[in-house]
């Protein structure tokens, strides 16, 4: 277990931001421990203090965690949901701001310690332009955790069992092709994948960990 430990809002206390917020599945039995380990997977690779920037915030599923460990924290999604002033612990300076990955110009460049961008990247067809903007929002020597799961037809079965349908209309990109895009960027420091040990065409979910 790693220095920052996940911080799970109790169920009912966050906010959808649109209707295909994962948001249910982080509480449902079973298959909401998945949920929750892919963000212990990320969590591993983030070392305490100094600014962090979360791509997608979402519900701000992870904006208790991040703000008890950080200085400064700043989250983005296209679209806020409601009541996540809330979330942010004392003592941290937070902002949430909606900001388009692909805009260029939509983050301050060369700011953050961390970057997280946890289940994003699928959903973005141009992988080298979203790679681009991630490493130009961190600082020499910060590090960016990106996770994304297997994109293929098993893996959009499984989400039509466990009640996620139209899966295929939101993942458009792959791992291989999110990490060759990374890869361009940013140099590879980690990797974690669920199940264990699986090679990335393999892997259910993965997180990799780049620094600039």
């Amino acid at each position: 277990m790693g220095a920052i430990v996940l911080d799970l809002p109790a169920k009912g206390v966050l906010t959808p931001n649109d209707e295909h917020d994962p948001l249910p599945f982080y509480y449902k039995p079973g298959v909401g421990w998945l949920y929750r380990y892919r963000l212990t997977m990320a969590l591993d690779y983030l070392k305490p203090g100094g600014r962090v920037l979360e791509i997608g915030v979402g519900s701000g599923v992870l904006v208790p965690t991040l703000t008890r460990h950080y200085d400064e924290y700043v989250g983005t999604d296209l679209v806020l949901a409601k009541g996540l002033d809330h979330l942010v612990r004392p003592g941290c300076k937070a902002s949430f701001i909606i900001a388009d990955l692909l805009e260029e110009g939509s983050l301050p460049e060369a700011h953050f310690d961390a970057v997280v961008c946890i289940s994003v990247l699928e959903h973005i067809a141009d992988s080298g332009a979203a790679a681009a903007c991630l490493a130009r929002a961190l600082k020499p020597g910060g590090t960016l955790v990106a996770g994304y799961p297997m994109v293929n037809q098993a893996m959009s079965r499984a989400f039509d069992v466990i009640g996620f349908k139209g899966i295929d209309d939101h993942h458009v990109s792959p791992p291989a092709k999110i990490e060759g895009a990374l890869r361009r960027v940013l140099r590879p420091v980690g990797r974690t994948a669920f199940p264990p040990l699986s090679p990335v065409p393999l892997a259910l979910y993965q997180v990799s960990a780049w620094t600039k």
